[in-house]
């Protein structure tokens, strides 16, 4: 099979096969985006490589997942990944602040605060944060970790975990409390569950991802290993915070407007309206379209950049002659001379289409 990409996006193609035993082919497209604000996002002459693997914060398994690797056969849905640190307005130390996230149709709200810390004093309170200038918004810095030997799945690497109230706990040494939580349910009480805050994505071992894997027991490797279980849902590649997974998939064209999450106040950029398509030629002369569809978006603020990673998945096990990747508007985009290869309207039906003789 001769596979082309008349797109300026590094790919990657691969064969994966679903819970059912149906094999299919993936192709993943990677680009590299410069932030420049109140513009459309600005597509970079060099383009970065696709990433190979999940890299961390810091050792895998005890810090939060950084960027996603682009390995995953097909997303449900287009997840929203921003690696940011908070910024205090205007500037100016504070004790709290609130930060915000717009894509689109949805939009999340945090609330970040100094540090501060659980101490014991006829029971358990909490000092005033102290005011910052910054504060990193990663899962190490919310709520979750490990109580002896409870984990809290959500977030193992968080601070503040108590399985109860009346779990018991005695030392002398302050212990440091979450710093970025939800401003609807901001953490005050010692010993109550909360839902881990964060715009990172999500490691696969984590809840609630971990979930939608399906089970793997005795039956399962006696029966269908190396396969997948049966009940496995491929929303477990959807590693987003569930707060960040969007209703379905970006259409492009959307605007992100990010508050108080860089040395500016506002941060606001535009994705971009182009379309990316599969073409497929079989041996016998048939032709057919395939949708390739932006389904993660990953914000790098403190690089001022954004990568988005397309995919889209074909039938394998059939003569296939010629795998093409084709892109449709992007003159505005600076790729305008892509056009010019398009021999062939895609996107326009997902049913094949006879060559004309």
């Amino acid at each position: 099979m001769l596979f082309r990409n008349f797109t300026p996006f590094p790919p990657l193609q691969f064969e994966s096969r679903d819970e059912q035993r149906r094999d299919f082919g993936v192709v993943v497209l990677r680009g590299t985006f410069e932030i420049r604000n109140y513009q459309p996002l600005f597509l970079v002459q060099e383009q970065e490589p696709l990433i190979m693997a999940d890299v961390y914060h810091g050792e895998p398994g005890k810090s939060s997942l950084w960027k996603e690797g682009n390995l995953a056969p097909y997303k449900p849905k287009t997840d929203i990944h921003i690696n940011a640190i908070a910024h205090a307005p205007e500037g100016k130390p504070l004790p709290q602040w609130n930060v915000a996230v717009k894509v689109g149709k949805i939009q999340k709200h945090l609330l970040v605060m100094g540090p501060r810390y659980w101490y014991q004093e006829r029971g358990w309170r909490l000092t005033e944060p102290q005011p910052c200038l910054q504060v990193p918004i990663r899962y190490e810095q919310a709520y979750g970790g490990i109580y002896q030997q409870a984990v809290y799945q959500e977030n193992p690497v968080g601070l503040g975990y108590v399985p109860s109230k009346t779990a018991e706990m005695t030392t002398s040494t302050p212990l440091p409390a979450p710093q970025i939580m939800s401003p609807d349910d901001p953490i005050t009480e010692w010993g109550k569950i909360y839902k881990p805050e964060g715009l990172g994505p999500l490691a696969p071992a984590w809840q609630p991802r971990v979930a939608y894997a399906g089970t793997f027991n005795a039956v399962w490797e006696k029966t269908r290993w190396p396969d997948l279980p049966e009940d496995f849902q491929f929303d477990f590649y959807n590693s987003a915070h569930p707060d960040l997974i969007y209703p379905g998939l970006v259409e492009g064209n959307e605007t992100i407007e990010l508050r108080n999450l860089s040395a500016t106040e506002r941060l606001q950029f535009k994705l971009p309206g182009f379309t990316l398509g599969l073409l497929v030629r079989w041996e016998d002369g048939e032709i057919a379209p395939m949708p390739v569809r932006l389904d993660t978006i990953h914000v790098e603020v403190p690089e001022m950049k954004v990568y988005l990673t397309w995919r889209g998945i074909f039938p394998v096990g059939e003569a296939i002659r010629v795998l093409e990747v084709r892109m449709r508007g992007g003159e505005r985009w600076g790729v305008n001379r892509m056009e010019q290869v398009v021999k062939y309207p895609f996107l326009q039906s997902q049913q094949h289409h006879k060559k004309q003789e």
